[in-house]
């Protein structure tokens, strides 16, 4: 409940920098091509990436000059593939609410942007399926993930654009790890938007 209470305070906070009248509402959707990195013992390793929905609503607001903050809450499909000996091919899902500050530089009169920021991910569910088998995964990952974003974006005068942008996991996610076992998320991530009030 306290997560919940949590998300809903983020999301009226988004929603109230839309009111605002000198920012540029939108959304935009797309793909994350995801992966998993684990180390343990030193040894890095990481599994076969797999591609899940990511979508969310921003509003960029202008800070003078060539700058804004763009706020987004959305939605981010994460996970991997791995392939087990005896049962063959497994797909892991992990699916988070997400919610992003990203400071961007515009280049003025190109439509062109560059962002990097932090972006603050709820766990909505974890799991895992292949074999004939689907089972839930959500009890071996933290409820919080913290991630690094650096990307680019580019819009037409009349509010389409495309974006893209990696995503790294800070923390690690993995539930309970013993010492020196980590688990972090990576997502490189293309999108389509619209800019709703673009020709403000």
């Amino acid at each position: 409940m306290k997560k919940l209470l949590i998300v809903a305070f983020l999301f009226s906070a988004v929603i109230s920098l839309k009111a605002q009248e000198t920012g540029t509402f939108g959304v935009s959707a797309g793909i994350n091509v995801a992966n998993m990195s684990f180390k343990s013992s030193g040894v890095t390793a990481s599994f076969t990436s797999t591609v899940g929905f990511k979508g969310y609503i921003f509003y960029d607001l202008p800070l003078g000059g060539s700058f804004s903050l763009q706020s987004e809450l959305g939605y981010d499909g994460m996970g991997f593939k791995y392939s087990d000996p005896t049962n063959g091919n497994f797909t892991e899902a992990v699916n988070y609410l997400t919610l992003s500050i990203l400071p961007k530089y515009n280049v003025q009169q190109t439509g062109l942007s560059f962002f990097a920021g932090p972006s603050l991910g709820f766990l909505l569910n974890a799991k895992s399926s292949g074999g004939g088998q689907s089972q839930s995964d959500t009890d071996n990952y933290n409820s919080i993930d913290l991630f690094g974003v650096v990307g680019a974006e580019y819009f037409l005068p009349m509010g389409f654009g495309i974006t893209a942008r990696y995503m790294g996991g800070l923390t690690n996610v993995a539930k309970g790890a013993p010492s020196g076992e980590t688990a972090h998320n990576t997502a490189f991530s293309f999108t389509l938007a619209y800019k709703f009030n673009s020709g403000k």
